[in-house]
C-alpha cells in the first residue's frame, strides 16, 4: 500500500505531496546539510509520485556535482535534497516541512564521522560514515573532492 506525505513551506507558496515506505526520517550530519539548515538535516526518503503545486516559487541550488537541494524562493524554507542523476530517483524532504510529522520514527544517521563533537543524539540509530553513504549510492569518494 503507497504512504502519501503532504507538505509546504513556512509561507505555503510551494505545497508538495510525495510517496513514502515507512514513516522513518534520518539525520545527515555532513557539513553541507548543517550549513545549509543550522544544524543536522532531518529528511524523511521518497519513494516517488513527487507532485508541487506553486512550482514558480521553487528554485534549486546545486550544491555538489552529484545533487542540489531545493527552497522556496519566497519565504527561503528548505525543502528538499535529491541526486542529480535520474536513475537513482532519490530524493529526501525536510522533516519539519512535512505536516504531522510527529508520528515518523527516528532510524538512521549518516555522515557520522562528519558529526561536531559539541551534540549528540540520545536515540537508538543505525549510524553510516560517509564512505558507507556514498558506496551505498556507488560514488567514489575520491572523484568527488
Amino acid at each position: 500500500m503507497t504512504v502519501k506525505a503532504n507538505g509546504s513551506c513556512l509561507c505555503k507558496a510551494v505545497t508538495f505531496s510525495f510517496n513514502i515506505k515507512n514513516k522513518h526520517f534520518d539525520a545527515c550530519h555532513c557539513a553541507i546539510c548543517r550549513t545549509w539548515g543550522g544544524g543536522p538535516a532531518l529528511t524523511v526518503e521518497s519513494d516517488g509520485g513527487i507532485e508541487f503545486k506553486g512550482s514558480e516559487f521553487l528554485s534549486t541550488y546545486s550544491s555538489s556535482e552529484w545533487a542540489e537541494r531545493g527552497f522556496c524562493s519566497k519565504c527561503g524554507s528548505n525543502l528538499f535534497y535529491r541526486l542529480k542523476d535520474p536513475s537513482h530517483n532519490f530524493c529526501n524532504f525536510n522533516l519539519g516541512t512535512i505536516d504531522n510529522h510527529e508520528n515518523f520514527e527516528f532510524v538512521a544517521q549518516i555522515f557520522v564521522d562528519a558529526k561536531p563533537g559539541n551534540y549528540d543524539f540520545a536515540n537508538k540509530t543505525s549510524m553510516l560514515t560517509e564512505q558507507e553513504v556514498l558506496a551505498a549510492f556507488g560514488f567514489d569518494n575520491n572523484k568527488l573532492n
